[in-house]
């Protein structure tokens, strides 16, 4: 199984995995990081958390509210406390525009169980809350949430984005308005590749897939897309303050850390199922060793991955030297050395 250093994606839906940034542009990403990756939370929120003009045309090239969108508001991210732990729920960007529209704007890099229903449940909260003591109920406006994923929802390889409603399965004219939820799934655009850039919705999904390829063009084509180049300007690091990039690793380095303990699982799962046939005596001793090697295998990627990379790229010492420098195996150098190569 190759494993990309940075980011790695499963989805346990489809045992499929998709990596990026490609390990052409580690020296990029890794070494010099002076271009920061739109999906990464902290960027996201802020190119589409903060630029007006870029969050409108967004939701109006893959929502497509029925009223195009002039205007907008943002609204505190902070929506409401969970009903089981009390914590606070959190969305990436929230609005209002000029007609009381909602829209609720996710990126989504790991899928975790339950993603549809609490979507859901985000947007009829937020249409809920909307109500209050004399209103009627016809006063409530529309709620719009888009989640970008990079998990798959459905096998059709062509099929990307959904869209849903609340319709009458037996009369699809008829439908109960007031929240559309719409799952982008942007490694599976990303896989399906021939960009058209003179598809304004391929230029963005371009830019969120890889960016690499935008910030190569020329400025002064990329200068008749005022929202496109502005946006491909704020990955640059200098836009963010230290505390800002600390979070940015942080974020990377959290993404990184859930799905490889996802691999680990699934790999020891199948090891685990192997074995049992065989002996099943050793049940017990087997999952305390995957307890304990997921835990080391936190804290060594927490850690070392990047400063392994890192030495790796500079190409002065051996993968022996690297592992007894590290206090890793040499397996481990040699699995993150095959995508430098």
């Amino acid at each position: 199984m190759l494993i990309q250093p940075f980011l790695l994606f499963y989805s346990p839906q489809t045992p499929s995995f998709s990596p990026f940034p490609k390990a052409a542009s580690l020296q990029l990403w890794v070494m010099t990081r002076k271009i920061l990756h739109p999906t990464a939370d902290p960027v996201f929120k802020r190119i589409f958390g903060q630029e007006k003009a870029i969050t409108i045309e967004i939701i109006n090239l893959l929502i497509k509210p029925p009223n195009p969108v002039v205007d907008l508001e943002y609204l505190p991210n902070e929506m409401f406390h969970d009903m089981n732990d009390g914590k606070i729920s959190i969305v990436d960007v929230r609005c209002l525009d000029s007609m009381k529209q909602q829209f609720i704007i996710e990126m989504q890099l790991v899928h975790h169980a339950g993603f549809n229903q609490r979507a859901l449940l985000y947007a009829a909260k937020a249409y809920g809350q909307q109500l209050r003591k004399g209103m009627a109920y016809n006063d409530a406006q529309s709620v719009y949430l888009l989640s970008i994923v990079n998990h798959s929802f459905k096998p059709d390889p062509n099929k990307w984005l959904h869209k849903i409603e609340m319709l009458d399965r037996t009369d699809p004219d008829f439908e109960v308005p007031g929240i559309t939820l719409l799952f982008l799934e942007l490694a599976k655009r990303k896989k399906l590749g021939n960009f058209n850039f003179d598809d304004p919705v391929d230029r963005w999904l371009s830019f969120l897939a890889e960016p690499e390829k935008i910030l190569t063009m020329p400025k002064y084509d990329l200068s008749v897309y005022p929202n496109l180049l502005k946006a491909a300007e704020l990955l640059d690091e200098s836009n963010y303050t230290q505390e800002q990039l600390n979070a940015y690793d942080r974020h990377l380095l959290a993404v990184y850390d859930i799905n490889m303990s996802r691999i680990e699982s699934f790999d020891e799962g199948v090891e685990v199922g192997e074995a049992r046939g065989v002996e099943k005596g050793l049940k017990k001793g087997l999952e305390q060793g995957r307890e304990e090697g997921r835990q080391e295998g936190r804290e060594e990627g927490i850690h070392l991955y990047i400063p392994i990379i890192k030495v790796l790229l500079k190409g002065e010492l051996s993968h022996a030297q690297i592992a007894e420098q590290f206090s890793v195996s040499v397996q481990l150098v040699d699995k993150l050395a095959e995508e430098l190569n």
